[in-house]
């Protein structure tokens, strides 16, 4: 009788997973030895020190990479069941070190990276006993079809006088042939020590704890780089931005920042409170240490930067114009550092992870870009935080905590943002003035300063007065022919800017037809189950049910058509000429386009107007402003935690102007945001995802109605006027 076959088996790994876990899971030559790094900080150690030497080993060229710390060892036992064994759980369970760091590896893979970088390694590791344990592995052997569990390892193990600490021997043979042995030249050495130089927080951690990282080589045919040894330090350049924002956003939002511009002679600062709210559906992730520093790169700024003192860190001398672009490259970007540690990929210079370029171009005037700033962000450990590391060490994984980390740190750096472009509006507006489009075009198209230029420099030459009015009348109707062009490109731009504010208020229009709409679709199921009914009947009973529904649907019907003759000025591709209108209409419909909106958040509105105050001018202007500002206070006062939300218009009228008088009780604006007119320029805006057109539309509006809208200040909330002269 046949026996029964087996029925269970066990998985036996083959030996070339460990290859997969270093060269295939870690990836590439600069991630290893950051991973050994790593493994004498969890050691306790104070130092690493990281030595390439170039040598013949059996009359082969040879590179030798031997890593040294001072920690406190380990000992047979935990080399043999912990060191050995891939994806241990040891660290994880024990989390930090006896002096008490976060341990940087706890899935138990990144020591088998050094496969990528040799292929013959020997360690040695001395505890704090005088116990010594020593192992080689030739990584050539896992490359077999063996199982792992055949692979034989030699150890020793001897007693000896030492201090404690581990080296790690690697021998690299053969670098061209072997395409898993990355072959070391002066790029890949500078990119390197740039990763080192990255690797270890800026912030204050060490200080009571240190750590340093040694390079050094040895017989290096590489120019500039034979018989050195240097401290792996941070980037200089660092120290000399022209705009920084750091400090701390607790586990619920709380953010305490301090904002610096460095740009001028004195140094400025602002002290931040403030609370982030997430709104894309992320989550808080624990407290974020965050240093945000930015720097500009117009020609001017580089001189600047220059002038701070900036040394160039390899020739030690004083850095020029190309040096100093050279050092920015090398060191921008957003780094995320995890128990003073850093998170690869984040910080290289192509990572844009906090998409910065991409808002920069829906926002040119107000966005930075990547390669502008040079950031640096703690998050704390994976319990406290929920950010958790990939196993292939590319990044955290992109959950819901991460997105709170994202949204949060775009919100800091929008913080910077509108300081950075309020500052250097006001630089501009010191130097050069700021005019409005409006303004531009009246400049462009009038030739009064043209005319007297020349009456005054025809006097000069004796040319008769006849001829000098005649020259001038000329020019005069010039000017008197171009003014149906100039009306041309300002009905142009008033629909443009009528689109873009449709486009703005979409949300409001979807949100106050969908109610509407959804009693039509519903209800004309009823009317046909009605007329059913009847049919089958002849019940007169059935047909007063039906006029009803009709009743009601021809309300709901007028809801939408009212709905979309309110913003039909904002849709519409041409414009009539100018005419006298009443004002206060055109308030009520820029009104009515929020009013669902309006009444679920519980806002007031509420206008005082007299009913006979006319305006001369295109009407839809009065529209897209009214409807731009109150688009702006429904955002806000719908974020504030005010019990009682309002808003207040007020129309007065003299012999001299019309002032309309825009009040809400939101959180209102600040003084320098009301000194400096920023709230006016393009692409300023302090929403999340804001285009910074909303004000700027508004304001050049009022302007083609011969009036201006001015930011004023109050003792509660946003007040804003428009004065229109007649």
């Amino acid at each position: 009788m046949d026996s029964k076959p087996e029925l269970s088996y066990k998985i036996r790994p083959a030996a070339r997973i460990i290859h997969t876990i270093g060269s295939d899971l870690i990836g590439d030559s600069y991630a290893a030895l950051v991973e050994l790094v790593k493994n004498s900080y969890d050691a306790d150690s104070s130092k690493v020190d990281i030595n390439f030497e170039y040598k013949s080993i059996d009359n082969e060229d040879a590179l030798v990479i031997l890593i040294s710390d001072d920690g406190h060892g380990m000992n047979f036992d935990t080399v043999i069941n912990k060191w050995l064994v891939p994806a241990t759980d040891d660290k994880l369970k024990r989390k930090e070190s006896p002096k008490g760091r976060k341990f940087q590896g706890r899935k138990g893979i990144g020591r088998f990276a050094a496969s990528i970088l040799g292929q013959e390694m020997t360690l040695s590791s001395i505890d704090e006993n005088g116990e010594k344990t020593t192992v080689v592995i030739d990584w050539r052997k896992f490359k077999t079809d063996e199982f792992l569990e055949k692979i034989e390892l030699l150890v020793e193990k001897e007693m000896t006088n030492e201090e404690s600490g581990t080296q790690i021997e690697i021998i690299a043979k053969n670098e061209v042939k072997d395409s898993k042995i990355s072959a070391w030249d002066k790029n890949s050495i500078e990119s390197l020590v740039n990763e080192l130089r990255k690797l270890i927080s800026p912030f204050k951690d060490f200080e009571n704890d240190r750590f340093t990282i040694n390079l050094s080589f040895t017989n290096c045919p590489i120019e500039g780089y034979n018989e050195r040894d240097f401290e792996i330090e941070t980037y200089p350049i660092i120290e000399l931005y022209d705009y920084r924002i750091s400090g701390i956003v607790d586990s619920q939002g709380t953010a305490s920042l301090l904002y610096e511009n460095n740009v001028t002679d004195v140094k400025q600062s602002e002290n931040i409170n403030t609370h982030f709210e997430l709104q894309n559906g992320g989550k808080y992730c624990g407290e974020l240490t965050i240093d945000f520093r930015v720097f500009d790169r117009e020609p001017e700024a580089i001189d600047n930067l220059i002038n701070k003192g900036l040394i160039d860190p390899v020739t030690e001398k004083f850095a020029g114009k190309n040096e100093a672009k050279r050092m920015l490259n090398e060191v921008y970007g957003v780094n995320i550092y995890k128990n003073q540690f850093r998170i690869r990929p984040y910080g290289n210079g192509g990572i844009d992870w906090l998409d910065l370029d991409k808002d920069r171009i829906q926002n040119f005037t107000l966005k930075i870009s990547n390669n502008q700033i040079v950031g640096f962000i703690n998050i704390q450990s994976e319990e406290l935080s929920n950010l958790e590391e990939k196993s292939a060490r590319d990044g955290l994984k992109e959950n819901e905590y991460y997105q709170g980390l994202k949204e949060i740190s775009q919100k800091v750096l929008k913080e910077l943002e509108l300081r950075r472009l309020t500052f250097r509006e006001r630089s501009l507006k010191s130097r050069k003035g700021r005019t409005s489009i409006q303004n531009s075009m009246n400049n462009l198209f009038s030739f009064s300063e043209l005319s007297n230029n020349i009456e005054s420099k025809l006097e000069k030459f004796n040319v008769s007065k006849v001829n000098i009015n005649e020259i001038k009348d000329i020019l005069k109707k010039e000017e008197e022919s171009k003014a149906e062009l100039l009306e041309d490109i300002q009905k142009t731009i008033a629909i443009y800017q009528g689109q873009a504010t449709l486009g703005k208020i979409v949300n409001f229009i979807l949100h106050e037809g969908r109610k509407p709409i959804q009693f039509l679709n519903t209800e004309i199921k009823v009317i046909e189950r009605y007329i059913r009914h009847y049919k089958a009947s002849k019940d007169e009973e059935i047909l007063d049910e039906v006029s009803e529904s009709v009743e009601a649907f021809r309300k709901n019907s007028k809801l939408i058509s009212d709905l979309f003759k309110r913003v039909n000025p904002l849709a519409s591709q041409r414009r009539g000429n100018k005419k006298e209108f009443k004002i206060k209409p055109i308030i009520e419909d820029s009104y009515k386009v929020f009013k669902q909106s309006l009444n679920e958040s519980n806002i007031r509105f509420s206008i005082i107007c007299d009913d006979i105050v006319s305006l001369y001018g295109w009407e839809e202007d009065l529209y897209v402003a009214m409807t731009n500002l109150i688009e702006n206070s429904i955002y806000w006062l719908t974020n504030s935690k005010k019990d009682s939300r309002e808003i207040e218009v007020t129309v007065s009228k003299t012999l001299e102007s019309i002032k309309i008088d825009y009040k809400d009780n939101g959180p209102g604006l600040t003084d320098d945001e009301i000194e400096s007119d920023i709230i006016f320029e393009p692409g300023y805006s302090k929403k999340h995802n804001g285009t910074g057109l909303g004000l700027a539309i508004a304001g050049e509006a009022v302007e083609r109605l011969n009036g201006k809208l001015k930011a004023r200040k109050s003792n509660e909330g946003a007040y804003f006027q428009i004065e229109i002269e007649l």
